[in-house]
């Protein structure tokens, strides 16, 4: 399994102190070995004001994080070290994130200003530590205790002088890091499916298995006395394969206002956001566990179109830990197309410098993408994209043949063979064995992400004359 070495450098471990006005969570966060042993980076100092939601949500960042829910067969799961979640500071939000070793599941917790006393002081991304103790002491925790948060180096073991360094090193899988930058693709193009009550929504969670490996998906179908689900695909219905994966949701639900499903077109992803005063919880999950978000291909037509690197560098020149990024407010500003906008956030999501907020509607737009960087080396993030690599590769040796530009009709050679990609119905088709098994469900194969890239650029080279 291909994997990247990386190591988790605290100034001190994470903790919960007791100090007189109640108990502190001190989470420590990680300095990149590249920053010289400079000071660790100091984002929040506040009360949480819902303490007992907080430590819940936390720790379901946690159990995803840790839980793998498929293990390839005649194989063995790798022990591999936890990859601690990642924490983003910026626009006055705090956000958690993570994913599951599997990589089928995504978990993000964002906590809003309402939802503590305090100030974000300090914007960037980076891990944070989450050790044995510390979720044990989160698990003990009650709302009448109070805690206060600090993310960042304790301002007291500034002064000490006399700190412990904790360093963790973990092999990260190449999986991982596809999976991070993919899964942004994914909920960008999801739309609002329904919403329950929290209510409701336990109710209807309590129905279901209390443990699924059953590889026969489900359709969860909204109706007026509540959710029900069948095994028939339905237009209204969001698909669901191993209701396991849900579980992290349960116990939260009794304090939830509600939970807002929302799902791609093709159903190959879904996701379950709940709702609470102040916080939210956004889990995604992919089409069946055994499909990791790295290997879906969404953002590969939007890397092949790097091409406009003009568009994308002014996008990312304006990118400052914005919580909320207006696409049309952006597009006026820089004196460009919406529609390009879009496309260099979609890019700038594949390389790890932007996330997607569902739930950061407003008029004409599902959800809103935000700024944050993940905190690992994706230098060579093209390089996690083997169809992108190769498809880039059919070019450079001249590999693609268009006989007609309109509708497209092209011929490929690749491994000795002539593939024809031809477009239908304003889609592209190709007769090779990874569209024939996918149906471009799983993204564009690299004779289609050639072609669409050829053709541009001839259509580009002919506009200029």
């Amino acid at each position: 399994m291909s994997a990247v070495a990386h190591a988790y450098r605290y100034a001190h471990a994470s903790a919960t102190l007791a100090e007189a006005a109640g108990p502190r969570l001190s989470l420590a966060t990680s300095s990149p070995q590249a920053d010289g042993g400079a000071a660790h980076p100091y984002f929040f100092e506040g009360r949480l004001l819902q303490p007992r939601l907080c430590a819940e949500m936390l720790s379901a960042v946690h159990l995803v994080v840790g839980s793998r829910f498929f293990t390839p067969a005649n194989s063995v799961a790798r022990a591999i070290a936890l990859a601690d979640p990642v924490v983003t500071a910026g626009g006055e939000l705090l956000r958690f994130e993570g994913f599951s070793a599997c990589c089928s599941c995504y978990v993000r917790v964002d906590l809003l200003p309402a939802s503590y006393d305090g100030q974000v002081v300090g914007k960037g991304t980076t891990n944070v530590d989450f050790n044995a103790p510390m979720r044990a002491a989160l698990a003990r925790l009650r709302d009448a205790d109070g805690l206060s948060l600090s993310v960042g180096r304790d301002a007291l073991a500034l002064q000490s002088g006399g700190h412990e360094v904790v360093e963790r090193k973990v092999a990260l899988p190449l999986r991982w890091l596809r999976g991070m930058v993919e899964v942004q693709s994914y909920l960008a193009g999801m739309r609002h499916r329904f919403e329950l009550k929290g209510l409701e929504a336990l109710r209807f969670f309590r129905t279901l298995p209390k443990a699924s490996t059953s590889r026969t998906p489900l359709w969860v179908v909204p109706s007026p006395k509540g959710p029900f689900t069948t095994t028939r695909p339905h237009p209204q219905g969001v698909r669901v394969t191993d209701t396991s994966r849900l579980r992290v949701l349960e116990a939260l639900l009794p304090k939830a206002q509600s939970l807002a499903v929302h799902a791609d077109e093709a159903q190959q992803a879904s996701a379950w956001v709940l709702n609470f005063p102040g916080a939210r919880l956004t889990l995604a999950l992919s089409a069946e566990p055994w499909r990791g978000f790295s290997g879906e291909g969404q953002a590969l037509r939007a890397l092949m179109r790097m091409d406009d690197e003009r568009a994308v560098a002014q996008v990312r020149a304006q990118l400052n830990w914005q919580a909320v990024i207006d696409t049309a407010e952006l597009a006026a500003k820089l004196g460009v197309a919406a529609s390009s906008v879009e496309d260099s956030l979609r890019i700038l999501g594949a390389s790890g410098l932007v996330g997607f907020d569902l739930a950061a509607r407003s008029e004409g737009a599902e959800g809103r993408y935000f700024h944050r960087v993940l905190p690992f080396d994706l230098s060579s993030v093209e390089d996690m994209h083997p169809r992108l690599a190769d498809a880039r590769e059919l070019m450079a040796r001249g590999a693609v043949h268009i006989a007609k530009a309109s509708p497209i009709d092209a011929q490929v050679t690749s491994g000795g063979t002539v593939h024809s990609v031809r477009e239908t119905d304003g889609e592209l088709r190709c007769t090779c064995p990874w569209f024939a098994k996918y149906q471009g469900e799983r993204g564009p194969c690299k004779h289609v992400l050639a072609v669409e890239a050829t053709a541009a650029s001839t259509n580009a080279t002919e506009g200029d004359r």
